[in-house]
This record gives structure tokens, C-alpha cells and sequence, in this order.
């Protein structure tokens, strides 16, 4: 009986075994090609070159992710990704879980950046500013924008710095000061100088960007890092990729 007892005791303990090596060899395989399916999957949407760089790093067990249906605490980082009418910027997607179609599912706990580099912050500010700024840069946590203007009779440079921040999705931009070739001057001296042209950036105000971005995807902050590169961050909508009119531009009304 003795015997008998330890030969099934040596069974259970070789199946336990086995078990736990093909759990291992799963969550092995898994990680190899989970990578390679999503990197292809985001250059398509995003209409990338195949060997531009995606990289795909997943967090906690991708076995265990997989049997409840998806992929859990993925991040997804893009170099150099020509989101912004074709200026390169640093992209960076996560979410906790993704089911494997997410066309057809909801994404948890999604959200997203995107890092502008500092020597790509002047166009990028010149697109969102409408030509208002032509220049861009990050001074001691401050934005810095400013143009080329005639004034004074002469081609004058202006620089605004203004402190910029997220509230309830929307833009808060405050001016804290304005120079022109060199000299300290009030908003209203530049405005008078210039007309009205500079006004978006000499004054106070809330900016709806609702209506820019699609409906889906909600500003949650912006960081000017002493780098000189600003990071956008938003957070995406658990339908953003099964439902449409989540992709759609949002509105400000």
C-alpha cells in the first residue's frame, strides 16, 4: 500500500511538473509573439514603414492575461511617429487589459502620450497656434512663443511666456510676461504696436481642443519637462477603437 501511495504521489508531483512547464513555455511563447502581432497591428493603423520601430513591453503573466480573453498592462512606445501633420513626436499608448480584437471590445484603463522634442516644439506650436506663434520653446517650466512682427517701423521679435495647463480637458494658458527685441513690455503696448495679431497669446483664456482631437481621447495634462521637450497626456475612452464616433472629432459646445 506503501508503495502504491508513493507511486501515485511521484504521478501527481510529475503532472504538477509538466504543468507548470507548459504554463512556463506558454507565457515564453506568448511574450515572443505578442510583441510582433501588435507592432504590426500599430504600424498599420498608423500607417508606418515596416521597419519602423514599435516597441511592445507587457507587464505581469501573459498567460493568465490571455486566458481571460486579451492582453493586460501592455505599453506601446513609437519613436519618431509623424502624428502631427507629419512632424516627427514621441508616441507612448498603455492599457491595463485589451481584449484581442479590440474593434469589436473595450479597452481598460487606456491612455496615452505624445513627447514633442525641442527641436520640433516651434511647429508644432505654429500648427495649434494657426501661424499666431512661429517659434516654441521651454524656459524654466514656462512656454516661451513668440514671432516676428513689424512694429515701431521696424522687424521686432516678440517672445511671450506663458504658464500652460490641463483643466477638465481644456487648455488653460497664462500669460506671466512679454518682451520685445529685449525690452519688458505690457500686453497692451504690444497689442497696440501690433493689433490684434498677438492677441492668443497675450491674454488670459480658457481654449476649448475638444473639437481637434477625436471624441474619444480627453487632455488630462501638459508637462514641460527641463529637457526642452512638452509631453501631452490624455486619457482614451474604453470604446475608442470599437465604436466610431469615438474616433470621430469631438465638440465644445
Amino acid at each position: 500500500m506503501a508503495k502504491r501511495r508513493s507511486r501515485w504521489g511521484r504521478r501527481i508531483l510529475a503532472i504538477l511538473l509538466t504543468v507548470v512547464l507548459l504554463a512556463g513555455a506558454a507565457e515564453v511563447a506568448l511574450r515572443l509573439v505578442i510583441p510582433g502581432v501588435v507592432g504590426g497591428i500599430v504600424r498599420e493603423q498608423l500607417r508606418l514603414t515596416d521597419d519602423h520601430p514599435v516597441e511592445v513591453t507587457l507587464g505581469g503573466s501573459a498567460l493568465l492575461n490571455a486566458l481571460r480573453g486579451g492582453i493586460g498592462d501592455a505599453t506601446i512606445d513609437i519613436p519618431n511617429a509623424p502624428l502631427v501633420e507629419g512632424i516627427p513626436v514621441d508616441a507612448e499608448a498603455y492599457a491595463d487589459f485589451s481584449p484581442w480584437s479590440p474593434g469589436s471590445g473595450e479597452i481598460r484603463g487606456g491612455r496615452a502620450s505624445l513627447t514633442v522634442p525641442r527641436e520640433q516644439l516651434g511647429a508644432v506650436i505654429g500648427l495649434l497656434t494657426s501661424g499666431v506663434a512661429q517659434t516654441g520653446e521651454v524656459r524654466g517650466g514656462e512656454l516661451a512663443v513668440g514671432r516676428t512682427v513689424e512694429a515701431f517701423g521696424q522687424s521686432v521679435p516678440i517672445t511671450a511666456r506663458i504658464g500652460i495647463a490641463v483643466t477638465g480637458g481644456d487648455v488653460e494658458i497664462d500669460p506671466r510676461g512679454v518682451s520685445a527685441a529685449g525690452l519688458d513690455l505690457s500686453a497692451e503696448q504690444i497689442s497696440q504696436a501690433t493689433g490684434s495679431l498677438l492677441d492668443p497669446i497675450l491674454e488670459p483664456q480658457t481654449v476649448c481642443v475638444r473639437d481637434r482631437i477625436p471624441a474619444g481621447i480627453t487632455l488630462t495634462g501638459i508637462v514641460l519637462s527641463s529637457t526642452g521637450s512638452v509631453r501631452i497626456e490624455a486619457d482614451l475612452a474604453p470604446e475608442i477603437l470599437s465604436d466610431p464616433a469615438q474616433l470621430e472629432p469631438g465638440s465644445c459646445g
